[in-house]
């Protein structure tokens, strides 16, 4: 798509999902370059209830590692959300960048002009249907899913390079995490693809449609999951009440892929999936990755503590933790 929409100039589309498509256009009332999310004509009111929710709760905020939401508003019978254009890439393809010997410039002209299918990247369901079949059948599964990563694989995994660069990314969207949850904000969805890292390392958390207010219910009913399910908490999944160390979960979830080159629970049927959240332990990292810092790898699994109280206290902490191994990769890179 091409042309105008409202104020906006489209330039090329560069996401679409279930919500909508995201494209990148110019506001020529302020010549910004902006993220332009578009809903469907005659979208879900829920989807549009989160849409608003999502400029509601941002548009006031202002920190370095969250992005910014600018304006709101339709036309046509479409409504339509405008946000900072994060000219950046996604975490896992950032740390490939930062691991190799000269940094490179990435062209991000060179994106489809179709862009990145979310849905078919992230076939996550986002309702309690399969909560409910999960309970109805009583799941009980076996797995045997703990395959050891190659040398060559766990050289590339855990160069000193790419760890420095996690941890540096992940301290920042900690930071992020800290910034909203003190505002009484769970972001609900947090995952290596709501990550992007810009060409001077700031990484930013993206994707807030689905942050409420910590202990408001009133879009999400009681019972009903959203998010992703192969990130989220268990108490998420089971449709719970979820806070701030929901979040910090999710960001062990992530943790634990960038270390382990895995998911947590790769498991490709959703049932099982669901299954292994709520009630089984991952592999430890290290049987996965015996190459991997054993600070990180514990780091990783107290945030995928079963039991909210079990994680890390909060955001801040864990900012502090990754941080300091980054510092002693440095020293040993330097030594």
């Amino acid at each position: 798509m091409r042309g105008w929409f409202g104020p906006f100039r489209i330039e090329r589309q560069v996401g679409r999902g279930g919500l909508g498509q995201v494209y990148r256009a110019v506001d020529t009332r302020s010549g910004a370059t902006v993220a332009l999310k578009l809903m469907p004509p005659k979208a879900d009111p829920l989807a549009l209830t989160r849409v608003r929710r999502e400029f509601a709760a941002l548009r006031l905020l202002h920190h370095p590692n969250i992005v910014r939401v600018l304006d709101l508003g339709e036309d046509d019978g479409i409504p339509w959300l405008a946000m900072e254009f994060v000219d950046g890439m996604l975490l896992r393809e950032w740390l490939t960048i930062s691991s190799l010997p000269q940094p490179l410039e990435p062209d991000y002209q060179e994106t489809s002009s179709e862009g990145v299918d979310l849905d078919v990247l992230f076939d996550e369901p986002d309702s309690g249907a399969l909560l409910s079949a999960a309970r109805a059948r009583g799941l009980n599964y076996s797995t045997g899913i703990g395959a050891r990563l190659t040398p060559e694989e766990q050289a590339e995994v855990s160069s000193p390079e790419r760890l420095g660069a996690l941890c540096g990314s992940l301290a920042q969207i900690c930071d992020g995490l800290a910034f909203i949850h003190a505002r009484g904000l769970v972001h609900r969805d947090l995952k290596p693809s709501n990550i992007l890292v810009t060409a001077d390392r700031r990484a930013i958390l993206v994707d807030f449609g689905l942050v409420k207010l910590s202990f408001d219910e009133r879009i999400t009913d009681p019972g009903r999951v959203v998010g992703t399910y192969r990130y989220m908490a268990p108490e998420q999944a089971r449709g719970e009440q979820v806070d701030a160390r929901s979040d910090l979960y999710s960001l062990g979830a992530t943790l634990y892929e960038l270390l382990a080159g895995r998911p947590p629970f790769p498991q490709q049927d959703q049932l099982e999936m669901l299954d292994a959240v709520v009630s089984k332990d991952p592999p430890k990292v290290l049987l996965i990755n015996p190459a991997a810092p054993s600070a990180l790898a514990s780091l990783a699994e107290q945030l995928l503590a079963k039991r909210p109280e079990d994680r890390p206290g909060d955001a801040g902490e864990v900012a502090m933790m990754l941080r300091a191994v980054e510092r002693n990769l440095a020293a040993r890179g330097a030594a």
